[in-house]
C-alpha cells in the first residue's frame, strides 16, 4: 500500500463518475448522471489527498493489487482497532478500479459509531471478492451503518450477505430525491 497522491486524483475521478453512471442508471435522474463532471470529482479528491498530508499516512491509501492485498484488518487503516476515517483506492494492472471510504457516522442520531460512507467499483472488479475485502479492511468486525439507494438490488444483496439489515430509517439523495435506506450491522 502507498498513500494516495495528487497524481491519482484525475484517474480516481474518472472511475468515480463511471461507477455512478453505471450503478445508478435507471435509479437516479439520467440528466443528473450525465451532468456529473470528472473535473469536480477530481477537485474533491485533490482536496482529500491534500488534507491527508501531515495526518496518518494510512488515512488515504492505495491498494495496489486487486488480487493480493497484503494488509490484514487488524493492521489496516480501518481495521477493527482504527478510529479515524479511511479511504482505500483499489487498483489492478490496468489502473484504478474503485475505492471505499469509512469513518465516524455522519447521522444526527447514529445507530452505530462507524459508517461505511461509500464503496464504488468498476464492473471489471465485481465478483472478484475485492468489495468484501475492502469492507473488511475499512469496517472490520465492528458495528456499522451505511446508506444505500433503495432500488439498488445488487448493492443491497451484497450488504445483506455481510450482515447488514434495514433499520427503518429512510432519506433522500438531496440532488435527485432518490430514496435511500439505512442498513445496520451489529456484531453480537
Amino acid at each position: 500500500m502507498a498513500p494516495l497522491t495528487l497524481a491519482d486524483c484525475d484517474e480516481l475521478a474518472r472511475v468515480h463518475v463511471a461507477v455512478w453512471r453505471e450503478a445508478y442508471a435507471g435509479l437516479m435522474d439520467a440528466a443528473y448522471l450525465r451532468g456529473l463532471r470528472e473535473e469536480r470529482f477530481a477537485e474533491r479528491w485533490r482536496s482529500r489527498a491534500s488534507a491527508s498530508v501531515g495526518t496518518s499516512p494510512a488515512s488515504v491509501t492505495s491498494v495496489t493489487s486487486v488480487t493480493s492485498v497484503t494488509s490484514s484488518p487488524a493492521s489496516s487503516p480501518g481495521g477493527a482497532d482504527a478510529g479515524g476515517p479511511v479511504t482505500l483506492v483499489a487498483r489492478d494492472r490496468a489502473g484504478v478500479v474503485g475505492f471505499v471510504s469509512a469513518g465516524s457516522s455522519r447521522d444526527e442520531d447514529p445507530p452505530t459509531a462507524w459508517e461505511l460512507w461509500a464503496i464504488n467499483l468498476l464492473g471489471r472488479a465485481r465478483g472478484t471478492g475485492l468489495a468484501e475485502h475492502l469492507v473488511q479492511l475499512t469496517v472490520g468486525d465492528r458495528d456499522a451503518s451505511l446508506w444505500v439507494v433503495e432500488g439498488n438490488a445488487r448493492a443491497r444483496s451484497f450488504y445483506t450477505r455481510l450482515g447488514f439489515a434495514p433499520d427503518g430509517a429512510r432519506s433522500e439523495h438531496e440532488p435527485t430525491g432518490t430514496p435511500e435506506v439505512r442498513l445496520v450491522r451489529r456484531q453480537a
